[in-house]
């Protein structure tokens, strides 16, 4: 049983229970694919999900843990799974399949110029291969354990080759007579002799060419659904049988899976029944899976959320007439965890670390595997330290053991390739384990690309220019395939605690209506920790990068858009006169609050290049609201005389944007410094103060 549930399944729990239960006629069912940035959780999701399914016909297998294998080899293994004896429940048997992978197997080489000797002979191969099965039960026992059997793919079987012990274990108590009569009867599709039809699969099985080996695969694919489907029309059940298939971008997931739809495609025209299979997959590649067309989503897919997801929207998604098989697919896409999801996570490792929920919600915007490594880190900082809040600011400079996708923890003796970021700083561990499926120049340009508001906007300012042509080929798509760009978060004031709840969207220019895609907020927050580490004047520093971004915007076609990012990126590099001067001309210019506010929140989410105050030796760190004051008054001189009140309010919104200078408590320290700057503002006159007024509301604490 898995040690804990994983947290924020619960649709893709009522979605994988829909399917597979089984109804009062023939349907049939999807390729339910669980789409996820690495890091999501889909491995942990698959097993929770095979964990319901385990008192049931159920197999497990891994493309990414094992050698590509051919079709029916999967096939072969998924069976060995399937046929598991589950108490009280008949046994499944693959009869079709097992004499299909005996006629094909290396050694038996049938005469086809003797019909009754081939089937001597393949009669022969049937008892022996009972009988080395019976004599193995005898000295070893029945095979015993899910997990064996759920990880097929990497054990080694005792005994003979592993495609003949699989045969042998789906022998198990069917008489040789009707492995003969069943299998024979299969794969007769022919006028001629029964035995034709096997002395050919077994010629096919010996030959090299491309036809031929997908012929083998097509037909002992074909048997091993037949096998499914003779099951289900013998005895009543309940569910379906699942299997559950690990990384379908891996090489060979997609062969499998396309010829196993393709199997289904031909079966459906020639009316046979549905197969009672519900195959569930995860990729972490969304070009590796195909969909209904969908502009604007990630690869251009139609790709459901766990909440819209369910069989009845599959079923209502299917064309009418189908132009393709893309239909049979229906990817839906793991979501990051929400902040209670998070407090859960904190409460299972130790009560001490569940008031610091808000600060690794908002860092990590939910995304698992990081939510997990901050909990730990957080643990080691407070638990084993005895670190406060001034330390938990530096969080992203330590390096605590990291939590695998399965669940272990780095550094665990295990030596393999995982722990090599073991003893780096989180965001720096962080960033090689989130990308480790990118090039080195994939990387490289992806912490560049990092300084643009949008991922678009990097890119059409030619910050790719210096990279070579595959990278500025490739880059925009892969991380798009892989669901790193997200939709922007609105910026209000509830961005500030995590995700922006959109009520200044109205004030959106008619140019900015279609949104672009951004970096997901953590994979930038440490891509932007690897920018400020370089020279800042250098070629892929923080000022070059910034400036050459702010000078784009100011090139282009000056619509509300481009001037506010020119702003942006002017504030990323410590401009602060110039903003406050263009905020001070707006306040009282455009022609209501919300416009006002909306422009003030968009230049404020600039990233910050020292958003932390940089430790000093021997002294105490300062805090943000501290640096109000002291900011301010250094990057805004000018400003600081004339605007007081509304330069210290975009210092503050300007250091409250990152949540590296969050504290771990649930209302964030600089809240009381923004409110208060709002009452001065709208004490003003022409100040529009009944807005402002409002505004400074969402800053006062609440009973």
């Amino acid at each position: 049983m898995p040690t804990e549930r994983p947290q924020g399944v619960k649709d893709i729990v009522r979605l994988f229970n829909e399917c597979r239960a089984r109804g009062q006629g023939d349907r049939e069912l999807p390729v339910l694919t669980l789409l996820g940035r690495r890091g999501s959780g889909k491995t942990t999701t698959l097993r929770w999900l095979g964990y319901l399914a385990s008192n049931r016909p159920n197999a497990f297998y891994d493309f990414a843990s094992a050698v590509p294998k051919r079709p029916h080899e999967v096939a072969a293994r998924l069976a060995l799974g399937l046929s598991y004896r589950l108490p009280r429940q008949p046994a499944v048997h693959f009869p079709r399949l097992a004499l299909g992978l005996l006629v094909v197997r290396a050694g038996l080489t049938l005469d086809s110029a003797d019909a009754r000797r081939a089937r001597a002979e393949l009669k022969r191969a049937l008892r022996q291969a009972k009988e080395s099965t019976e004599v193995y039960e005898r000295a070893n026992g029945v095979i015993e354990g899910v997990g064996l059997l759920q990880d097929l793919n990497v054990v080694q079987l005792p005994g003979l080759d592993l495609v003949l012990k699989l045969v042998q274990f789906s022998l198990p108590k069917l008489p040789v007579t009707v492995m003969w009569r069943t299998g024979l009867t299969w794969y007769n599709d022919s006028p001629n002799r029964p035995v034709d039809a096997l002395m050919k699969l077994n010629e096919l099985a010996g030959s090299e060419a491309p036809a031929d080996v997908a012929e083998v695969d097509r037909l002992l694919c074909g048997a091993f659904l037949a096998d499914l489907r003779d099951h289900y029309a013998r005895h009543q059940r309940d569910k379906e049988c699942v299997v559950l298939l690990d990384n379908i971008d891996a090489p060979q997931g997609r062969t499998f899976l396309d010829l196993l739809v393709r199997i289904r495609e031909v079966n459906a025209s020639s009316g046979v029944e549905g197969d009672p299979l519900l195959v569930v997959a995860t990729a972490a590649n969304a070009l590796s899976v195909p969909a209904p067309y969908a502009p604007g989503s990630p690869a251009e897919l139609r790709i459901r959320t766990p909440e819209q997801a369910s069989y009845a929207d599959w079923q209502e998604s299917i064309p009418r007439p189908a132009s393709t098989t893309k239909w049979r697919w229906y990817p839906v896409q793991l979501r990051d965890l929400t902040e209670p999801e998070v407090a859960t996570l904190a409460e299972q490792a130790a009560s001490a670390v569940v008031h610091a929920t808000p600060l690794i919600h908002r860092l990590s915007y939910g995304h698992p595997w990081s939510a997990r490594c901050l909990l730990d880190t957080t643990y080691a900082i407070v638990v084993e330290r005895g670190g406060g809040a001034a330390e938990l600011r530096h969080i992203l400079e330590h390096s605590p053991p990291l939590p695998r996708a399965d669940g272990t923890t780095a550094g665990s003796g295990t030596g393999s390739s995982a722990d090599a970021g073991e003893h780096a700083a989180l965001d720096e561990a962080a960033r090689q384990y989130l990308l480790c499926d990118l090039t080195e120049g994939q990387r490289a340009a992806l912490v560049v690309c990092s300084a643009g508001r949008t991922f678009d906007s990097a890119v059409d300012a030619g910050l790719l220019e210096e990279y070579d042509q595959l990278t500025k080929d490739t880059l925009r798509r892969d991380i798009d395939a892989r669901l790193w760009l997200v939709p922007p978060v609105p910026e209000d004031a509830n961005t500030r605690g995590g995700q922006g709840s959109g009520y200044l969207e109205h004030c959106r220019a008619p140019e900015e209506s279609e949104p672009t895609g951004v970096l997901h907020p953590w994979l930038r927050l440490v891509l932007l920790q690897a920018l400020a580490r370089h020279d800042p004047e250098g070629p892929s520093g923080w000022v070059t990068i910034h400036t050459a971004l702010r000078d784009w915007h100011r090139r282009e076609p000056q619509n509300r858009r481009h001037r506010l990012d020119a702003l942006y990126h002017s504030l990323a590099l410590n401009d602060l006169d110039q903003v406050v001067a263009h905020l001070a001309a707006q306040f009282t210019r455009l022609p209501s609050t919300d416009e006002w506010l909306y422009e003030l929140y968009a230049i404020t989410a600039a990233p910050m290049l020292l958003p932390v105050a940089p430790r000093q030796g021997g002294e105490r760190d300062s805090s943000p609201s501290g640096r109000v004051r002291e900011l301010a008054r250094d990057l805004a001189p000018e400003a600081f005389v004339t605007h007081w009140a509304l330069t210290m309010l975009v210092t503050a919104l300007w250091l409250a944007a990152d949540p590296r200078n969050r504290v771990a408590h649930t209302t964030p320290e600089l809240n009381s410094t923004i409110a208060a700057m709002f009452h001065t503002l709208a004490a003003l006159p022409h100040s529009g103060a009944a807005g402002l007024l409002r505004e400074a509301e969402r800053y006062e604490p609440r009973p």
